[in-house]
């Protein structure tokens, strides 16, 4: 805030924010090559909702923002085949409420369609993006992505790689991450009974941090043993993780209720969450133990 009251103190004018500028690439080559100009005092834009949020927080904005809303090739849905496998390519500028309203996503990977529902409001979701929600690093949708083994794909300045979601998150970190492009889920794999649930407790539906979500994917024989099982867990200013010790214990069982037991405390074990003002990790872990137990007690009943 410029103090008015500074040139009758100093005698020097008063120090202006710098205008931000904005810079509208009309392809990948070129946010990247902008990117890299300015370094640390460029940050890329889609949607803007997080960037808002923290404004209003007090977070200054960049000094240059490159909005990336003029490449076309980030948005929309694309059917792929891969190997006989069906494939859905998902732009990271597709909006949260038109991933939700997708019949594929509805028909084969609804735990993705649940997770969406739960992002703050209908009004951010109009504006919020897929690819920005992976990029807040701490997004509602990552873990629903993770058991789903979604791919990242991103653009390095020159070529596309492909990452699971964990390891694009990972590449954010470094100063010249690559730019995510897509998200690409793979054909679900088909079983007996379907084991999948999606769960957010936090103190309210806002686009903050949640207190803890937890995502499962699953597949039950006929035998009724679990035959294919993904976990992740996440909440507050902590990435999402896989819980594959958790996934180790549960494979290739007929659960009974003593697993139950020795999974609430593997749990407790390899969920490593972080603190913040309002919630402590002891108090992460033992939710996400208690919501993990309770669905795989469903399954047992």
């Amino acid at each position: 805030m410029v103090n008015e009251h500074e040139p009758l103190m100093s005698g020097k004018p008063p120090t202006l924010p710098v205008p931000t500028k904005v810079w509208r690439p009309s392809d990948l080559s070129e946010a990247w090559e902008v990117k890299r100009q300015y370094g640390t005092e460029a940050r890329y834009i889609t949607g803007g909702t997080l960037i808002q949020l923290q404004r209003e927080q007090g977070t200054p904005l960049a000094k240059h923002l490159i909005s990336l809303d003029k490449i076309n090739v980030l948005e929309g849905f694309d059917h792929l085949e891969d190997e006989g496998q069906f494939k859905l390519r998902i732009g990271a500028l597709t909006t949260l409420s038109d991933c939700h309203r997708n019949v594929f996503i509805e028909e084969y990977w609804p735990i993705l369609a649940e997770a969406i529902r739960h992002v703050a409001s209908p009004a951010v979701r109009n504006r919020a993006t897929i690819g920005g929600n992976v990029c807040y690093q701490v997004g509602d949708v990552i873990p629903a992505l993770m058991v789903l083994e979604a791919e990242a794909v991103s653009f390095d300045g020159t070529t596309y790689l492909s990452n699971d979601i964990a390891t694009y998150i990972q590449l954010i970190n470094g100063e010249d991450h690559p730019i995510l492009a897509s998200i690409s889920l793979p054909e679900p794999p088909v079983s007996a009974q379907v084991l999948s649930f999606f769960k957010k407790v936090g103190r309210r539906e806002a686009f903050i941090p949640s207190i803890v979500t937890v995502a499962c994917q699953g597949c039950i024989n006929e035998s009724g043993e679990v035959e294919y099982i993904r976990l992740a867990a996440g909440g507050g200013t902590a990435s999402p993780k896989r819980l594959y010790e958790c996934e180790r214990f549960v494979q290739n069982k007929v659960l009974i209720e003593e697993d139950l037991g020795r999974l609430y405390e593997m749990v407790l074990q390899e969920y490593v969450p972080a603190s913040d003002p309002f919630t402590t990790a002891d108090y992460r872990k033992t939710v996400a133990a208690n919501v993990i137990v309770s669905e795989f007690e469903k399954l047992i009943q």
